[in-house]
C-alpha cells in the first residue's frame, strides 16, 4: 500500500485531477482553467516589454513524494519557470524562425489536449482524419501539385524531410523496404540546406556520405550548373542519383532556389524532386512572392511548416506528396488492430500516436482567412524591409546579402567590432535579440522578422 499523507482522501485526489462524472467538481475544474488563462495572458502574452530572458540560473525539478496543491504549482510556474523561458513575445526578439502563435491556436492547442483523439486511425479520430485529409489536399492544390496530391501532418519539418527521403528511396529501389539494401544511391541538396537531410540519410540507411551538398551563391541559392555537374560526376562514379531538393527559405539567409530549374534537372536524371519549404512556404499566400514558387507542380513532395511563418502554435508541419499512392507504397504499413477499410494515417506516416493538429491549423485558417494570411505575410515583409533600410542607413552595419524573404542578414563593417560582441551588446541593452549563424565561414547576425508588432 503506498505511503499516503494522513489527510489523503481518494475521492478528493481524483476530483483534483479529473472531472467527476457526477459533475460535482465542475466549477473547480473550470476555476483551474481560468487560472491557466490568467497565467498565459498575464505572464506569457503580456511580456512584450520584458527582458528576453529574465532569469538565467539553473532550474531544479524537485519532484515531491506527495503532490503539490495545484494553486501552489501554478505559482511556482509563474515565479520559477516562466522567468527562465525565452520571451518570444518581445517584439525585438528576431533570432530564429520562432513566431508568436495567434491567440486562437494557443487555445486550440488546449482544446486538442482535452479532446485527446489519436491520429493513428479513423476509428480513433474520425472527424480529424477527414479534416487532415482535406487540409493536405487544400495545401497541395495551393502549391499546384495536382488533383492526386495528398499528405500528412508531422511533428516538425525535420520529420517531413526524413519522410520525403524515405519515400524517394522506396520509390527508386522498392526492394529496400523489405531487404534493406539501398545500393549506390546518392542525394543532392544545396550547402545551405537544413541539417535534417544528413539526419535523414542516416535514418533511411543510405548514409550521410552519399548526400552531396552543392555550392550556393552569395545569397544561398543553389548554383544550377554545379548541381548538374555533381549529378553527372556521381553517375560517372557508378552511383545512382535518386533525390534532388530545392530549398524555399534557407535556414540562414532565407534564400529560395530556382524551383522550376532545379525540378527540371531532377526530372532529367530521373530523381525524386523534393521542395523544402518548411519556412518559406507561407510565401505562397503573397502575390509578391508567388513567382518564386513556379515549378512546384514538378515536385514529388513538399515540406511546409505553418508553425513558422503562418503563426500556428507548435507543432504544425506537413509533408505533401504529388501522388497519394507514394505514401501508401512508401510506408507500406498495416494496422491489424484497426479497420483497414478506412483511411488510417498511421499507415501513411512514420508516427503512430499523433495529436490532432489539424484542428489547430483549420481553426487558424478559418479565423484569418486567405486574405488574413496574405496580410500577415506581407506585413512581415514590410517590417523586414524597415529593418533592411535601418541597416543600410547605419554607418556601422552592412547587409550580408540582399534579402529574399523576411530574413535580414547583417554584420558590422568595423573590423574591431565582432558580430558576437555586437549581438551581446544589443541583448544586454534590450535592443535586439538576433542569432549568430555561421555563413560562408563567418559569424554573422540574422534577424527573422516574424513578430507582427516588430519595429
Amino acid at each position: 500500500m503506498p505511503d499516503f499523507p494522513p489527510d489523503f482522501l481518494p475521492q478528493n485526489f481524483l476530483d483534483s485531477h479529473f472531472l467527476n462524472p457526477d459533475r460535482s467538481n465542475l466549477e473547480d475544474i473550470r476555476k483551474l482553467g481560468y487560472a491557466f488563462v490568467d497565467l498565459i495572458v498575464d505572464s506569457v502574452l503580456d511580456t512584450q516589454n520584458q527582458a528576453f530572458v529574465q532569469d538565467e540560473s539553473s532550474f531544479k525539478i524537485n519532484i515531491p513524494e506527495h503532490g503539490d496543491k495545484l494553486a501552489d504549482l501554478l505559482a511556482e510556474v509563474r515565479s520559477q519557470v516562466l522567468p527562465r523561458t525565452v520571451n518570444f513575445q518581445n517584439p525585438r526578439y528576431m533570432g530564429h524562425m520562432d513566431s508568436v502563435p495567434t491567440a486562437i491556436t494557443i487555445w486550440a492547442d488546449a482544446l486538442i489536449s482535452a479532446i485527446n483523439n489519436n491520429m493513428l486511425s479513423y476509428e480513433l479520430a474520425p472527424v480529424f482524419t477527414e479534416m487532415e485529409a482535406q487540409l493536405m489536399q487544400w495545401f497541395g492544390n495551393l502549391f499546384g501539385m495536382g488533383t492526386d496530391c495528398f499528405g500528412t501532418l508531422t511533428a516538425g519539418g525535420s520529420l517531413a524531410n526524413i519522410s520525403g527521403l524515405l519515400l524517394a528511396r522506396n520509390w527508386k529501389q522498392p526492394q529496400s523496404k523489405t531487404v534493406g539494401e539501398a545500393n549506390n544511391l546518392v542525394a543532392f541538396v544545396s550547402d545551405a540546406a537544413h541539417t535534417s537531410f544528413e539526419k535523414a540519410m542516416n535514418v533511411i540507411g543510405v548514409g550521410k556520405e552519399n548526400l552531396v551538398r552543392v555550392l550556393t551563391n552569395d545569397r544561398g541559392e543553389i548554383i544550377l550548373e554545379e548541381l548538374e555537374l555533381e549529378i553527372q560526376k556521381a553517375i560517372r562514379q557508378g552511383k545512382q542519383p535518386f533525390f534532388v531538393a530545392a530549398i524555399a527559405g534557407t535556414t540562414v539567409t532565407g534564400a529560395v532556389d530556382a524551383i522550376q530549374a532545379v525540378g527540371e534537372i531532377a526530372k532529367r536524371y530521373d530523381c525524386w524532386f523534393h521542395i523544402d519549404a518548411a519556412y518559406g512556404g507561407a510565401g505562397i499566400f503573397s502575390p509578391k512572392l508567388q513567382p518564386l514558387f513556379q515549378g512546384c507542380e514538378l515536385a514529388d513532395s513538399i515540406t511546409f511548416n505553418p508553425q513558422k511563418w503562418l503563426w500556428v502554435a507548435r507543432t504544425c508541419a506537413m509533408l505533401i506528396v504529388k501522388d497519394k499512392q507514394h505514401l501508401v507504397d512508401g510506408f507500406d504499413g498495416e494496422l491489424p488492430y484497426m479497420d483497414d477499410r478506412t483511411l488510417n494515417f498511421g499507415n501513411l506516416n512514420l508516427q503512430g500516436t499523433r495529436r490532432t493538429d489539424s484542428l489547430k491549423l483549420w481553426m487558424a485558417l478559418k479565423a484569418m482567412g486567405i486574405s488574413g494570411c496574405r496580410y500577415l505575410v506581407e506585413r512581415s515583409l514590410d517590417l523586414s524591409d524597415n529593418l533592411r533600410q535601418w541597416v543600410e542607413a547605419s554607418p556601422e552595419l552592412e547587409l550580408v546579402c540582399e534579402p529574399t524573404l523576411n530574413i535580414i542578414c547583417l554584420k558590422s563593417n568595423n573590423p574591431n567590432l565582432s558580430s558576437t560582441f555586437l549581438r551581446q551588446q544589443w541583448i544586454d541593452a534590450g535592443k535586439l535579440w538576433l542569432s549568430l549563424p555561421l555563413w560562408k565561414g563567418d559569424r554573422i547576425l540574422k534577424a527573422v522578422v516574424l513578430h507582427p508588432y516588430a519595429g
